[in-house]
């Protein structure tokens, strides 16, 4: 059963990664990159709609079609072998780690868990963190959850959040190992993804130990090596910008990752006047709609950065 929800959950998270990276090869590296890509999208559309909207099955379920409807739009992309050997391949490894941990533990209980289950029954609450001071600096990774939380998977759909996140820069690195022996190249790109791997195989293969901390991890190493992969690429600026905006929203101490796209917008002096297209709408909005959710959430921009609180809001509670 593990098997068949892993498979499902691939298909039907991918096909979003078209609205950022809409690509027509088809191979491991690209399908990898789009599924990392789809989870990011999915989870920036369900932060928008909790502004109006408990994520409910309404909302879960009108997603699930949408998914589908795309599936058929580009048939020639979804529907093909290699398409078919991806999501076998990722649906292994998502039934391997998930199946290897027990229990969901880091911080579940606390606040993770309670969240994704006010996410689906409200929506976005004035003042949620004077109920508890967590609700103030959650993952937007919980957004997800709370969206995989339908139909087909039921509360089981929480948990592969984290899960895709890993499988999916997992297989990006093994495609791009691979890549590189075959055309005999040893550069400081492989023996960056080569020993990121080993570190990863050693300290970061409990799923139960995952929370939030472990994806931005994973999402931090994936964004060094495509910033790497497009150091002179200036087309995939937005697409650093965003991964980077994105690896933030989950951990707040990875600030630094905003060095990545501001090094790459000076070395390819990326002007402003091309960024004016719906892809960079996609950081604005993203970057947008979570600072106005923790303005809503706790009265502050960033919590707890008193500073960057507002202390006239009704729900302001700065002595917290």
């Amino acid at each position: 059963m593990l098997l068949v929800l892993s498979l499902l959950i691939v298909i039907l998270t991918i096909p979003f990664s078209i609205i950022l990276a809409n690509e027509d090869t088809q191979n491991l590296y690209v399908y990898s990159k789009q599924l990392i890509f789809g989870v990011l999208i999915i989870s920036s559309i369900i932060l928008i709609i909790n502004f109006l909207f408990p994520i409910n099955y309404y909302v879960t379920t009108s997603l699930i079609i949408i998914s589908i409807l795309i599936i058929l739009r580009y048939k020639e992309k979804f529907i093909s072998p290699v398409f078919l050997k991806f999501i076998i391949i990722q649906s292994l490894f998502l039934t391997l780690i998930l199946s290897e941990s027990n229990v969901y533990r880091p911080d579940a209980g606390l606040y993770h868990l309670p969240y994704i289950g006010i996410l689906n029954s409200e929506k976005i609450i004035l003042g949620l963190s004077n109920l508890h001071f967590r609700y103030a600096h959650t993952s937007i990774l919980q957004y997800f959850s709370a969206a995989s939380n339908n139909i087909i998977f039921g509360d089981n759909g929480i948990v592969f959040a984290q899960a895709l996140i890993a499988v999916g820069v997992i297989t990006n690195f093994l495609s791009l190992i691979n890549r590189f022996l075959k055309k005999k190249e040893f550069g400081f790109h492989f023996y960056f993804i080569f020993f990121v791997l080993i570190f990863i195989f050693y300290k970061m293969n409990r799923y139960s130990e995952f929370g939030n901390d472990a994806p931005a991890h994973f999402l931090f190493f994936f964004l060094s090596s495509y910033f790497l992969s497009n150091f002179k690429n200036k087309d995939k600026f937005i697409e650093i910008l965003v991964i980077s905006i994105f690896i933030l929203l989950n951990k707040i101490t990875l600030v630094f990752s905003l060095l990545f796209p501001i090094i790459h917008f000076y070395v390819n002096k990326v002007k402003i006047i091309n960024l004016l297209n719906i892809k960079f709408s996609v950081p604005v909005i993203l970057i947008s709609a979570w600072l106005l959710k923790n303005v809503i959430v706790s009265s502050c921009l960033i919590y707890p950065v008193n500073s960057l609180c507002f202390d006239n809001l009704k729900w302001s509670n700065l002595n917290k």
